[in-house]
Formats: structure tokens, C-alpha cells, sequence
């Protein structure tokens, strides 16, 4: 995982808490927010290992019972006799244990490495684009075509949209193809497959106005106020 991936992880995390006044947002104070946020994570890691330990236990208690109920220790339930199972009885188990070995290897070591390594410039300066700019993002997510209200969004999606357009419009060293498919690679990590299409569909709207905004540092002109469902006050802000 590459140091700037990291760091939006740990942006996705701190934003909530960021302070309101940006100029309260110094170096020492994200230092102590980035402290706060890898200690989520590594609560998150033993969480992780909780939850794959139960798993090993359902399994093996799975195991145990398929070799009870056989009709081939029907009567030597006091010295069970092997039986075969399917690769399908343990699939699930199995698949759900090494996702979870999986997030917690990466919750536990991989921030602290980075961290040790010193590679927190590119988070502060992710956050703090955002922190200078944060009623602009906010209207350029409402210039998206679906003209979501930034206000009504989940918000873990809000806070990964914000990052995301925080990269596509002022980080110019970053592609803004790299900033979309980020942010959707952040929503499967902290949300789901319905987010991930929501925030692809925003960005992907937003993507030409990026480039142009890049280029010319201008908002592009107003189209024409057309009637939007996202109007109706009893429409969900994420799509199906």
C-alpha cells in the first residue's frame, strides 16, 4: 500500500474532527489527530482479530457437530469416527476469517510504518487543501449533474467526496483519474458497493470541471436551473 493511499485512509478518519477555523489547523495539532486516528485504527486491528477468532470457534464447533450428527457416530458420540465434508461447508467461515486477518494486519502495521517513515506530508497537505477550501468543494460537488445537497449525504460518503475533490481540483501533481479511483477504493474500505457507485457517479460528473478548474483556476458557467428529483425532499441522497 503506497504512502499517499495511507494517507487518504487517515484524512477519511480525521476529517470529522478536523477544527472548524482552519486557522487552528497547525502541523503539532494534525500530528496529535493523526496520533488519535492510527490509535482508532489499532482498536479497529484488535477488534479485527476478536471477530477471526470467532470465526476459528464457529468453524471448529461447525466441524464438530457435522462429525455428531453423521449417521457414522450415531452411536460413537464417546469416540467420533472422521467424516467427509464439502469445501462448501467451510468456504463462507473460512473467507470471512481472512478478510478479517486481512484488515487487521493492514489496521496494525501499515499506518505505523508509514508514520515511522515520516510520509505524513501528503496527509497534511490533503487536509489542509481541504481545511482552505472547504465552502468551494462544497459547491463543486453541487455542480455534479445529479446536484446532490452535500448536507443530506451519509457522511462518511460526504467526507470521501470532499477528499477526493480537495485531489481533482487543487492537487494538480495527482490525476484526477487517480483521484476517482481512490476515493471509490476508500468507500469500499469504509462503506460499500452502494456507496462506491454513488461517489463514482458524482466524480465522474465532476470530472471535466476539475480539469477545466485546473486549467483556469475559474468556475466553468452556470448551465441553465432545471428540475432535479434530488429537489424532492423524500428522495435518498444515494442512489440505487
Amino acid at each position: 500500500m503506497s504512502a499517499r493511499r495511507i494517507a487518504r485512509e487517515l484524512a477519511v478518519i480525521l476529517l470529522p474532527q478536523l477544527p472548524k477555523d482552519k486557522a487552528k489547523l497547525s502541523k503539532l495539532e494534525l500530528d496529535t489527530l493523526v496520533s488519535r486516528a492510527v490509535q482508532m485504527l489499532s482498536d479497529y486491528a484488535k477488534q479485527c482479530l476478536a471477530d477471526a477468532n470467532a470465526f476459528l470457534i464457529k468453524s471448529q464447533d461447525l466441524l464438530v457437530e457435522a462429525e455428531i450428527n453423521h449417521p457414522d457416530n450415531t452411536s460413537h458420540t464417546d469416540e467420533l469416527r472422521p467424516v467427509p465434508v464439502t469445501t462448501g461447508q467451510l468456504a463462507k467461515h473460512v473467507d470471512l476469517l481472512e478478510r478479517a486477518l486481512h484488515l487487521a494486519s493492514e489496521a496494525l502495521d501499515i499506518p505505523h510504518i508509514a508514520l515511522q517513515e515520516g510520509h505524513t506530508d501528503f496527509l497534511f497537505k490533503l487536509v489542509s487543501t481541504y481545511s482552505d477550501n472547504r465552502q468551494a468543494i462544497d459547491a463543486f460537488i453541487g455542480k455534479a449533474k445529479a446536484k446532490w445537497k452535500v448536507e443530506r449525504m451519509v457522511s462518511i460518503d460526504r467526507d470521501i467526496l470532499r477528499l477526493a475533490c480537495a485531489e481533482a481540483f487543487y492537487l494538480s501533481e495527482v490525476p484526477i483519474n487517480v483521484c476517482i479511483s481512490e476515493a471509490v477504493g476508500l468507500s469500499h474500505r469504509f462503506a460499500d458497493e452502494r456507496a462506491a457507485r454513488f461517489i463514482n457517479g458524482v466524480l465522474g460528473d465532476l470530472a471535466e470541471e476539475a480539469s477545466r478548474f485546473r486549467r483556469t483556476g475559474q468556475f466553468s458557467p452556470e448551465p441553465p436551473a432545471e428540475e432535479s428529483d434530488s429537489d424532492n425532499p423524500c428522495m435518498s441522497t444515494t442512489p440505487i
